[in-house]
């Protein structure tokens, strides 16, 4: 096997530009699926359950976290936990496999999370209309947690069928067979 590619998104867009695409996704998706929620609805929005809303916030990521492990349990024995505080009071969960996956299982595990909370905000959205304010926060909330899995996806896209994903130091490493 040889290096087909390595990557790291932080290195490559900088902490700046990536928080900043972080508040523009929020904004956009907020905006968006604010109207398309309230489009059918003719009545007022109820703030009635604002603290299990902040009682939601914090719970996304540790959730958005825990799908990715769900995605990636068939290889579980390779996979390595670590909580870690970023800028002196962020905590960030990271995971880290010890041995390289095929490209479809990793794309698979970094579109997970995506699909399952975002489907289940959305019908909470639509069925439960007075409370759109609620789940259009949350879930511009969550599309910004998944711009970095987004961003890894855009860039596995282009990477040979037969690769295999195996993270370093360094970023992620596609590793693509010789050829004989």
């Amino acid at each position: 096997m040889h290096c087909w590619k390595t990557i790291n998104i932080e290195r490559e867009y900088g902490t700046t530009r990536l928080f900043l695409l972080g508040i523009t996704i929020f904004v956009l998706v907020f905006c968006f699926s604010y109207i398309a929620f309230s489009f059918n609805f003719n009545g007022q929005h109820i703030d009635h359950y604002l603290w299990l809303v902040f009682l939601v916030i914090p719970l996304l990521y540790p959730l958005h976290k825990f799908l990715h492990y769900l995605a990636l349990f068939q290889y579980k024995k390779s996979l390595i936990l670590r909580l870690k505080i970023q800028y002196y009071f962020i905590p960030v969960i990271q995971m880290r496999l010890e041995n390289g996956i095929p490209k479809r299982s990793y794309i698979f595990a970094l579109v997970t999370p995506f699909i399952i909370i975002n489907a289940s905000l959305i019908f909470g959205g639509l069925s439960v209309p007075q409370y759109a304010h609620y789940f259009s926060g949350l879930l511009a909330l969550h599309c910004s947690i998944c711009l970095m899995d987004f961003l890894y996806v855009k860039n596995l896209m282009y990477a040979p069928n037969n690769a295999i994903i195996e993270e370093t130091p360094r970023g992620y490493e596609i590793l693509v067979p010789l050829d004989l």
